[in-house]
């Protein structure tokens, strides 16, 4: 017969690291892609599909701007851009595509593999750091009345 007494203590990660779960917290700015020029037909095709698939979309030319095409590529989901570049390999892409990154629009990303689901995650998260900033002002607010 076996006999085990156990005992357990509840943690976050901001005490031990020990009670951090193995898991991924990231974030990136969200990019921007805009179309300087038209990319048209085999091109348009290259671009969508080799080069940033997801990002654009071939669609019909329909205008008389884009009279002798057949088809040209349009930006539909900028999320799904991963920053590459490997497009700019093509000199006319290279001109006609411009890739940066919104300074201000974040996108994060948690992944959960615990019992805690990524939104709770989350909200503790913000709880701690919140209770952190209040610390800092506090220390601040302090330091000034000593002087």
């Amino acid at each position: 017969s076996i006999e085990l007494e156990a005992h357990a203590r509840r943690g976050v990660g901001e005490d031990h690291a020990k009670y951090s779960p193995v898991a991924t917290a990231s974030y990136r700015l969200m990019p921007q892609v805009e179309l300087l020029n038209p990319v048209y037909d085999e091109l348009a095709d290259d671009l969508a599909n080799l080069y940033e698939p997801g990002v654009f979309e071939v669609v019909k030319c329909d205008s008389k701007d884009d009279a002798g095409h057949d088809r040209k590529a349009v930006v539909v989901s900028p999320y799904a851009c991963t920053m590459s570049r490997n497009f700019m390999r093509v000199p006319e892409l290279k001109e006609a595509v411009k890739i940066t990154r919104v300074p201000d629009h974040f996108i994060f990303s948690i992944e959960s593999v615990g019992a805690l689901k990524p939104g709770v995650i989350l909200a503790e998260a913000l709880r701690i750091l919140k209770g952190k900033c209040h610390n800092v002002i506090r220390m601040a607010d302090e330091s000034l009345e000593v002087e």
